[in-house]
């Protein structure tokens, strides 16, 4: 989910931990070696860095050492503007997407990245989330993840159920689940609204207001929230609610993904970063992603630029830095990265495999679609109120207390015309 900024009482616990991370930064080991200490909020990998991708880039880079440390991601953002500002800070910085990036990147915190060979390693569309106003890239992307439906195989063959390909055809589906009575059609609940908004409105409904059109059109301000596409993807994403478990009002994240692991959902709509979490049990797991209105329209994935790395304009190992960026553009690491990774997302130009199968499902749900960032992380959540929290909350008003489309829309769209100048 969308990471807010620290509370300031964190921010001392933070800004020490990654304050002697920094200081060992700025000198060299033994002999001719240098050390760089790469600044993530991904505390969770820390294993797979310092046992697979850390040795993998010093046995090719003698002479460099890299210090894996990671900050807690609910303080990350304050720690690194602590130590940024103090002087310090880790040599390469893991860079958040969109509006918090450009506000790094307009206090100075990164130097640019425009002659680094390994950008060109990278189409446009993967740059755009960390690159400055004027299209200056300030990071290297390293993964995205993507939303789809997770479904259990097995409940699909029991009641003779097919993959869905249109809209019409995902209600048929779940009605039919319904109908049977055994299993809960969609394993979703309203407790956490960041969830509606990320796993469900922002999947469905992008093939409503055609994806990066849309999306981009609130940017400009060509268009506006309360227009009718933007009311269609609202309702078809209403349209869902009468498929949920009972008290639905008070199931959690956690609680929606243990209901489908433990077989009593036919279907789960989430992230491919819950790859693992979903397949613990055992269950013969497919994926399908959100399906157009009808038969040949153009289908619309939503695929969110993840993680990236940039490099400290107050590093005191920028040659060093710079390498260890120019290998994150290589086939060698985005290979290695996204196999032991599953459910992350190589944003290269070059084609890689993926050992995992529902990893490669996911990846294939990008053939024929046109790929679309979640709606309002972009410019759209820089104010107050943030677009993102504001749909989050709508999100559950329509679930659990009727709230209508046009309402939500208007609602919404008021919010944002209070603060927002469209950048057009």
């Amino acid at each position: 989910m969308r990471s807010k900024l620290a509370p300031l009482a964190t921010l001392a616990v933070a800004a020490l931990g990654l304050g002697l991370a920094g200081c060992a930064a700025g000198g060299s080991g033994d002999g001719d070696t240098t050390k760089i200490v790469l600044g993530t909020w991904r505390t969770e990998d820390a294993a797979m860095w310092e046992n697979d991708i850390i040795p993998a880039f010093e046995q090719s880079h003698p002479g460099i050492t890299v210090e894996y440390a990671p900050v807690d991601t609910n303080d990350y953002n304050a720690a690194i503007q602590s130590q940024i500002e103090g002087g310090t800070g880790p040599d390469v910085i893991m860079c958040r997407p969109f509006d918090v990036n450009r506000s790094w990147i307009e206090q100075g915190y990164f130097d640019s990245l425009a002659e680094l060979d390994a950008i060109s390693t990278f189409p446009e569309s993967a740059l755009t989330a960390w690159e400055g106003d004027d299209g200056t890239p300030y990071c290297v992307p390293v993964a995205s993840v993507l939303a789809g439906f997770y479904y259990n195989t097995a409940i699909f063959d029991e009641l003779g159920l097919e993959v869905p390909t249109t809209q019409a055809e995902f209600i048929d589906v779940l009605d039919a689940i319904k109908e049977d009575g055994t299993y809960t059609p969609l394993a979703l609940g309203s407790a956490d609204g960041w969830q509606l908004a990320y796993n469900m409105l922002y999947q469905v409904g992008p093939n409503a207001w055609h994806g990066e059109d849309g999306r981009l059109g609130l940017i400009d301000g060509t268009k506006k929230l309360t227009d009718p596409d933007f009311v269609e993807g609202f309702r078809v994403f209403d349209s869902f609610k009468d498929y949920l478990p009972k008290g639905y009002e008070s199931i959690s994240y956690e609680d929606m993904t243990q209901l489908f692991t433990l077989g009593q959902a036919a279907i789960l709509p989430d992230g491919s970063w819950q790859i693992s979490q979903v397949t613990s049990t055992g269950l013969d797991v497919g994926v399908f992603g959100a399906p157009p209105a009808a038969a040949g329209d153009q289908r619309y994935q939503q695929e969110m630029a993840d993680m990236a790395f940039g490099l400290n304009a107050a590093g005191k190992q920028k040659e060093a830095a710079t390498e260890f960026l120019e290998w994150l553009g290589t086939p060698e690491f985005q290979q290695l990265y996204v196999n032991k990774l599953p459910g992350f997302f190589s944003m290269g130009s070059e084609p890689v495999s993926y050992d995992d199968p529902l990893a490669q499902e996911f990846a294939d749900l990008k053939e024929g679609a046109e790929l679309t960032s979640r709606l309002a992380l972009d410019r759209l959540s820089a104010g107050q109120p943030p677009l993102d929290d504001e749909i989050w909350r709508v999100a559950q008003l329509m679930y659990n207390s009727g709230l209508s489309p046009e309402e939500a829309t208007a609602e919404l769209q008021k919010g944002l015309d209070s603060w927002y100048t469209p950048a057009g």
